[in-house]
């Protein structure tokens, strides 16, 4: 059985997409399929100090790099985790389960004895998802029960088309979750010479999932950059608008 590592776990509220503000306990898992260099993300390897370049979420991704941080955790020990964070909540929160790209573990007995845990608990679960993975919903029927935000990369991302978009796992999320609806990620360049609306319009054909569009933006400069021109995407084409809430408060620091 392949192990299976957290690389970082916190409470806080939910900063993208459908659900901004609702509070909600964050697994982030270790692992990706994309590297997403096109988002221009730096950061300082703690293995042999190189500069690497991805997305925000480059910790979670890179495992030559960064797995020595991971946690090799079993569902029982994740499920636990979650506990503790909401020990002292009168409510439950949501629980996010995001990486990386946490669905590359959908068959894997670890996580889906922590997913039947969490589910069977009454907990809202949320799966964060760049949408690539084909899930086997028939076999693995509890992934019927969660709600899907799948964030698929535009060209911005750096990842050739055929790697980014799968158009038979988007079908399957959209024909079977609970609940699913997009999210892209979006810079002023890309709305400016007009290849955003293609790009999304061409994903999103025959799909009826809601669409959110949130600002590229690894910091609070590079936010406010391109909040405005996805406001105004947002507006001509009935778009729905993401801000990113965690970067408006917190900049770039990890666990909030």
């Amino acid at each position: 059985m392949k192990p299976l590592y957290l690389a970082e776990s916190f409470l806080s509220v939910q900063g993208e997409g459908k659900y901004v503000g609702t509070p909600s306990v964050f697994l982030r898992f270790g692992g990706c399929n994309l590297t997403c260099k096109g988002f221009g993300c730096e950061f300082i390897s703690p293995y042999d100090d190189s500069k690497l370049i991805g997305c925000d979420s480059l910790f979670a991704v890179n495992e030559k790099h960064f797995k020595k941080d991971w946690q090799k955790l079993s569902g029982e020990e994740l499920f636990e985790k979650v506990l503790l964070y909401v020990k002292d909540l009168p409510y439950k929160p949501h629980v996010v389960i995001t990486g990386g790209e946490p669905l590359i573990n959908y068959k894997n007995p670890i996580f889906y004895g922590f997913l039947e845990l969490v589910l069977n608990y009454g907990f809202n679960v949320f799966f964060e998802t760049n949408a690539t993975i084909n899930i086997d919903f028939n076999t693995f029927t509890l992934y019927k029960k969660a709600s899907f935000c799948m964030s698929v990369k535009l060209s911005n991302s750096g990842e050739k088309y055929a790697k980014r978009v799968k158009r038979k796992a988007i079908e399957a999320i959209c024909k079977n979750a609970k609940e699913a609806f997009f999210k892209f990620v979006l810079d002023e360049r890309m709305i400016k010479e007009g290849y955003a609306q293609k790009e999304i319009e061409d994903i999103t054909k025959n799909f009826a999932a809601p669409i959110f569009c949130m600002p590229l933006g690894k910091n609070k400069n590079e936010l406010e950059k391109n909040s405005e021109s996805v406001i105004s995407f947002c507006i001509k084409n009935g778009y729905n608008y993401s801000d990113r809430t965690h970067i408006r408060l917190w900049n770039d620091k990890r666990g909030v």
